[in-house]
């Protein structure tokens, strides 16, 4: 994917207080957007790179919102999104502020530059718990006066419970770069939110047809849902629609009217365009 630099017109540094700043970054790039007081998107920005480790990331995100004059404006309120795989979702039954790093520990590991964050999904009465470098997180503080940081899979869950049906099973699926989030619903109930690694098409299926098995689900009558960067991968529609029927692949035409491109995966971005509207 190209890089991207949309600003509307109208939009005038001035207006930047009344704005809201929404930044996704991860191994495969990135973007940031900006909404103004009417909700309306006014600028895009993409900005592909091929990094192999968070630590790289950040390195290059700090540099981008060191030089960029959009970056350096003051915004009524900032959301960072970080995209990666490490994080746990913890049900508010068993979630403890003060055991927060027990908890986390059970699967996932924190490195000593790290620190936990966690945020409250009020929709399932659940705890997203991430790590963050703690260095990189007083560097934005202190660039943002006023930001939330949160990992991708938080508008991820809360999109997927918004959409959630009665007497009916479905299964989100949110393919980032190497790695993939899987939440099922049943009867708008969560049943299993996992992330798993893979390296092509193949892992992606043989772990998708794991958790049908294991869960239980009816695979002639599930609901599949795809978002994500690589949601327009053929390789990976001709295997899903193989072995499950109708899987839909979710699209984000906003994009694609603004940049006038047809082609554009405007599903990339879903998340990182919706983030503001939370409710953190």
């Amino acid at each position: 994917m190209q890089s991207i630099y949309f600003v509307d017109p109208n939009f005038t540094y001035e207006l930047s207080t009344k704005s809201i700043l929404s930044i996704r970054y991860a191994t495969d790039g990135f973007s940031f957007c900006v909404h103004n007081a009417a909700d309306k998107l006014v600028v895009f920005v993409h900005e592909p790179h091929v990094v192999d480790s968070r630590e790289a990331a950040v390195a290059r995100l700090k540099n981008y919102v060191v030089n960029d004059a959009i970056l350096n404006l003051r915004f009524k309120k900032v959301y960072i999104m970080p995209c990666f795989k490490e994080k746990l979702l913890v049900p508010g039954a068993f979630f403890d502020k003060n055991n927060v790093a027990t908890l986390y520990t059970v699967n996932q590991e924190i490195t000593p530059d790290d620190m936990l964050l966690y945020h409250h999904i009020e929709s399932i009465d659940a705890y997203l718990i991430e790590t963050i470098i703690a260095s990189f997180n007083d560097f934005i503080r202190e660039h943002f006066p006023v930001v939330q940081i949160v990992n991708e899979a938080y508008p991820f869950i809360q999109g997927a419970v918004a959409k959630a049906l009665h007497d009916t099973e479905q299964i989100f699926l949110d393919i980032q770069d190497n790695y993939f989030d899987i939440l099922f619903i049943r009867n708008t109930g969560i049943q299993l939110f996992n992330s798993f690694s893979y390296k092509a098409a193949t892992d992606i299926v043989y772990f998708l047809l794991n958790c049908i098995k294991e869960c239980g689900i009816n695979k002639e009558k599930v609901h599949l849902s795809i978002s994500g960067p690589v949601s327009k991968d053929y390789k990976l529609k001709e295997l899903l629609s193989a072995y499950l029927p109708n899987p839909y692949f979710a699209k984000e035409p906003l994009l694609n009217s603004i940049l006038q491109d047809k082609e554009f995966n405007g599903s990339h971005f879903t998340h990182l365009l919706n983030l503001h509207r939370c409710g953190l």
